[in-house]
């Protein structure tokens, strides 16, 4: 498969640890951000554990055959990714450990997606920026409901407040979509340490830059430049 990646994760300027995770595996044409919650030490454990879960549940069972089967696959080891942290936290006795989770499989061109939580999975393409995943928020509630508008709800206060995450109780429903990256196409997945900061013009200007690994590296620098008010975690893929 003909696939480049770029991750770049830095701690930010004002966070004493980095509670994000990420990785990549080329021949299964898998890649994935988190981004954890739960204080000190127990956000970096769960997105950990719930990065090397998908991986090894998607690498134990193999890439399927058939496209149409990888979303049920995929969805099922992202089933596997909350038990595990959910174990973990039990065990533990830790309260509130979680991580949001974006994970992409592609084929060829063809991407699948399965998202929990306010991380970001976005499409960069000639026509501009486009963000795929949906946060699960509360104030992305209030928008769907009219209560907000978008622009109230990037500054309102708990527009971190999660409905849905990895890891913690009730019932798990990740978003689960299908995309197509056309050709000089990329993909962006992101922590809201990214998203938070830059604007997308920025982060479409950035994102394109011709080198994968420039790019990578410049939109986590200019999160800084921001401000870098949390860890920030950048990973772009190019088919």
């Amino acid at each position: 498969m003909s696939l480049r990646y770029a991750l770049v994760t830095d701690m930010g300027l004002e966070r004493t640890n980095n509670e994000d995770s990420a990785g990549a595996d080329l021949e299964l044409g898998l890649f994935v951000v988190a981004d954890g919650m739960g204080g000190h030490a127990a956000g970096e454990v769960a997105s950990r554990i719930a990065v090397d879960t998908l991986f090894a549940a998607m690498r134990a069972r193999g890439r399927p055959e058939r496209a149409r089967d990888e979303a049920e696959v995929l969805l099922q080891a992202v089933h596997d990714a909350n038990a595990a942290v959910l174990r973990e936290a039990g065990e533990r006795g830790t309260h509130g450990m979680g991580t949001t989770l974006s994970a992409v499989m592609l084929r060829k061109r063809a991407a699948v997606i399965a998202h929990v939580g306010d991380s970001r999975v976005y499409l960069i393409s000639k026509k501009g920026i486009a963000q795929l995943s949906s946060d699960h928020t509360l104030v992305m509630q209030m928008v769907e409901r009219g209560l907000l508008t978008a622009e109230q709800a990037r500054t309102h206060t708990d527009k971190h407040v999660l409905t849905m995450a990895i890891g913690t109780p009730g019932v798990l429903e990740p978003q689960v979509l299908h995309a197509k990256v056309p050709p000089k196409g990329r993909l962006l997945l992101c922590s809201d340490g990214l998203h938070d900061l830059v604007p997308e013009d920025e982060l479409l200007a950035l994102a394109r830059t011709p080198d994968l690994e420039a790019a990578a590296n410049e939109l986590v620098m200019r999160a800084n430049q921001l401000g870098g008010f949390d860890n920030v975690t950048v990973l772009l893929i190019e088919p």
